[in-house]
């Protein structure tokens, strides 16, 4: 970066001309294909109204995070990072503007978009780029639980299988609360300690491992006979935990084999019941259906255990 660009709005077609590209912080938050055909809608009718926020790629290198191509998506290391800015935040309006730009092909001259991309560089030299990532997107666009933390893991370089679990659930399109529960069996692991972690601030939430293992287990069983909406949904691992915290001390780890050996035995109508659940106009609503039938179906299991070992 040069001195006197620093207060400065740069035009990305400047940058272009210096052979500088666009790279991205790896592991930030998925692309919504909503915001992006919003932005696009905008950037066509008004053109960028505020720059996007940059910083030397040298510098988010150095810092530990891992930077990718904007477009390709190829890693970046060290030795080619003085060919590439990163952006902190505007990742929807770039992607926006990117796809704009492919659009003009098949529109006549007349009907392009011929909008510029204008970036500046952060102010705040002495804010650590994570804790930048954190603010701005808390500012100006807030962040869900899911976008922090993608930003956790991305930033977080210690070992936390916890963390690991709940990303990989947060991928598949669970909610924050619900993967906390599957990992955890409590909805504890919020966004603030998501965004803590993100400042290298972690939370022992986050480093005990001592249910993870049995979260595991319970969503393998149950992901056989139920579709992913009904895993997303909290009512399910909400029933689970209820079952599991009757029972005392001494039996907590028969139930979880229990209620492993459940899933695995739930016929398939059974499973539809349950997936297709609606809830009834001023009757009953759609989860406590839903948990009235895994009442049924698992007394029906457990009776049908019991008669087994009778005989």
């Amino acid at each position: 970066m040069k001195n006197e660009e620093l207060l400065k709005v740069i035009a990305l077609s400047t940058l272009l001309e210096r052979g500088i590209k666009i790279a991205r912080l790896s592991g930030n938050r998925k692309f919504d294909e909503k915001v992006v055909k919003s932005k696009m809608k905008s950037m066509r009718k008004n053109g960028m109204l505020v720059p996007a926020i940059i910083v030397d790629a040298k510098e988010a290198i150095e810092a530990g995070l891992e930077i990718v191509d904007f477009e390709t998506g190829e890693p970046i290391n060290e030795s080619d990072a003085e060919n590439y800015v990163v952006l902190v935040d505007a990742n929807h309006r770039y992607q926006a503007h990117l796809n704009l730009l492919k659009e003009n092909k098949g529109l006549k001259e007349e009907e392009r978009y011929k909008g510029e991309f204008y970036l500046i560089y952060a102010l705040n030299k002495d804010l650590a780029i994570a804790d930048m990532l954190s603010e701005v997107n808390v500012c100006t666009n807030p962040w869900t639980g899911s976008d922090f933390t993608k930003g956790a893991k991305m930033v977080c370089k210690e070992s936390l299988p916890v963390l690991d679990f709940i990303e990989e659930l947060i991928d598949e399109g669970y909610p924050l609360p619900t993967a906390s529960k599957w990992a955890t069996f409590k909805g504890d692991i919020t966004k603030k300690i998501m965004a803590d972690a993100m400042a290298g601030k972690i939370s022992d939430k986050l480093q005990k491992t001592n249910g993870l293992e049995r979260g595991k287990k319970l969503l393998k069983a149950a992901e056989k006979p139920l579709s992913k909406d009904v895993l997303k949904r909290r009512n399910l691992i909400d029933w689970i935990i209820f079952q599991y915290e009757e029972a005392r001390d001494e039996q907590k780890a028969t139930i979880v084999n229990k209620i492993v050996d459940f899933f695995s035995n739930l016929y398939r109508e059974q499973a539809l019941q349950i997936e297709t659940a609606k809830g009834e106009r001023g009757g009953d609503t759609k989860e406590t259906i839903i948990n009235r039938l895994l009442n049924s179906f698992y007394e029906q299991f457990i009776q049908s255990q019991s008669t087994s070992t009778d005989e």
